[in-house]
């Protein structure tokens, strides 16, 4: 092995850093890999794993740091890294073991702390969540990750006021962390002249602000004006903000198009492999964002018998390794059913019943139902304007996708459609057509007909799930914790005379 010295080694990681921080993970994978040909050093280790991550890899990142551990097993960079792994595929007992054995090295490891943070968070665990944060910043005040968590934790808990806390300490650490205005506005009511939107206003003109950065202003801005009833300026900011992200993300129609004829594909390929095995009552809540998935997931977690999963991405990573695989037989199909079961006991393993509201499972309802053939699959749907509109309107986190454009939304509902009427045509016993209109209109009549397509009893438990201590991280988290009722605020009306292309691309 021809060694490296220290000199270029820090000049070369220098470069290979460089193009992670513009996103170019493949670039950096394949650098990092290089060196590692050459001298096995823990930086390039930790790099080549996280940049695994970003890529969607996480089974690569996982291999590389058993790698590293074989050859430093007490790292606890190495540890964390590992543990973050198996955090992100949920396997939470597995992440906890390598976090803690992390601690039992170096127990003012901040990233490990943050991270048992974010792993008691994603266990309903708040109050242990909330203590592993502050002891970050026990040990670094001006920590930026643990700060960004408290406000999002309480102000999913609804304790306003703390998250405005934190979010100004972050904005007294640095201006320039616009994701804290933003977030501030989603828990303030602004009222004319209010000084926080006076702030960002004369940010969002700060020449040395990046788009990123910039983006968060927008759309705080727009929240501002539409609590003052501005509407004319609200929708002013929300478009800029809009197209700023679009920018950003790059969006590519003909890459879902491609996707929805290549999972349709596997699944002719693979139908004839059902799976015989036992498993649990799942229940699939798939739909477009925004179409009332939340609250339903919400009201059936309220039931005796259910526990609410959220959004799980297994689904998806299991398609995609099916769709590389030269063979697939039942007994791969029979593993990786098991491997899904695994990682959900994970969460919970006494429920009777699961549910898993990743909705672009839509795309994978052919699997699901080959995986698990007597799941029960609820399709959230609204009114097409109501629901494209509520995309637009609501920030995203930035990653390529198609909530930045009215025709993008348009074209992506659209293929749902078409996605969605296959599947309903292959499989009409298995999935359930759940109108959000409906279920406000007739709440009671409406959970009595789910209730009976999951094979539930009654439960009325399931009218009062407002009450429900479950946590919600969606954007919706604030609507399905309140009592459902008629008045529904339709925010599209005040925009009416702004939103036409909407209107006239929806047309179906």
């Amino acid at each position: 092995m021809n060694k490296l010295s220290d000199e270029i080694l820090k000049k070369k990681y220098d470069e290979i850093y460089n193009n992670f921080i513009k996103g170019d993970y493949q670039d950096v994978i394949k650098e990092c890999n290089e060196v590692l040909k050459k001298r096995k050093h823990q930086l390039f280790f930790n790099l080549l794993s996280i940049a695994y991550q970003k890529n969607g890899e996480i089974e690569k990142s996982i291999d590389v740091m058993r790698e590293a551990l074989a050859l430093n097993p007490n790292h606890p960079n190495f540890l964390n890294n590992i543990g973050t792994c198996f955090y992100k595929l949920h396997k939470y007992s597995v992440a906890k073991k390598y976090y803690e054995k992390g601690l039992e090295i170096d127990n003012s490891h901040l990233h490990i702390l943050n991270n048992l943070g974010n792993l008691k968070r994603e266990t309903n665990k708040i109050e242990e969540s909330i203590e592993y944060y502050k002891k970050v910043l026990s040990i670094q005040k001006d920590a930026v990750p643990a700060l960004f968590n408290l406000v999002g934790i309480y102000r999913i808990t609804n304790q306003k006021e703390e998250s405005k806390k934190y979010c100004k300490k972050i904005l007294e650490l640095n201006k320039k962390l616009t994701d804290a205005d933003r977030q501030y506005s989603l828990v303030h009511k602004y009222v004319e002249n209010d000084p926080h939107l006076n702030e960002m206003l004369k940010k969002i003109n700060d020449k040395d602000l990046n788009n990123l950065e910039k983006i968060h202003l927008y759309y705080g801005v727009h929240k501002a004006y539409e609590d003052i009833q501005d509407y004319k300026n609200a929708f002013k900011f929300l478009k800029i903000g809009n197209e700023l992200t679009k920018k950003e993300t790059k969006y590519n129609f003909s890459k879902d198009e491609k996707k929805i004829n290549n999972y349709i594909n596997l699944y002719k390929k693979i139908r004839h492999l059902k799976s015989s095995g036992a498993h649990r009552d799942l229940i699939f809540i798939v739909g477009m964002p925004r179409s009332g998935s939340s609250l339903i997931e919400q009201i059936l977690s309220s039931h005796k018998n259910v526990f609410g999963g959220g959004e799980i991405p297994y689904i998806q990573e299991i398609a995609n390794k099916i769709i590389s695989e030269k063979k697939i037989n039942v007994s791969s199909i029979d593993n990786y059913r098991n491997d899904y079961l695994s990682l959900i006991s994970e969460l919970n393993d006494s429920s009777s019943f699961f549910t898993d509201k990743e909705l672009l499972n839509f795309y994978n309802i052919g699997l699901i139902l080959i995986l698990f053939p007597r799941a029960k699959i609820i399709n959230c749907t609204r009114d097409p304007i109501d629901n494209c509109w509520s995309i637009y309107k609501n920030f995203f986190p930035i990653k390529t996708q198609f909530v930045n454009d009215f025709k993008d939304i348009s074209k992506f509902y659209k293929l749902y459609l078409k996605i969605m009427s296959f599947w309903e045509k292959e499989f009409p016993e298995n999935i359930y057509k759940l109108n959000y209109e409906d279920l406000i209109e007739d709440p009671k009549s409406q959970i009595k007909r789910i209730l009976a397509f999951c094979n539930l009893d009654w439960d009325e438990n399931v009218m009062s799930h407002h009450k429900n201590s479950r946590i919600i991280r969606t954007l919706s988290f604030d609507q399905a914790k309140k009592p459902i009722s008629k008045k529904v605020s339709n925010t599209i009306e005040n925009y009416k005379d702004m939103v036409g292309d909407l209107i006239k691309e929806l047309k179906i």
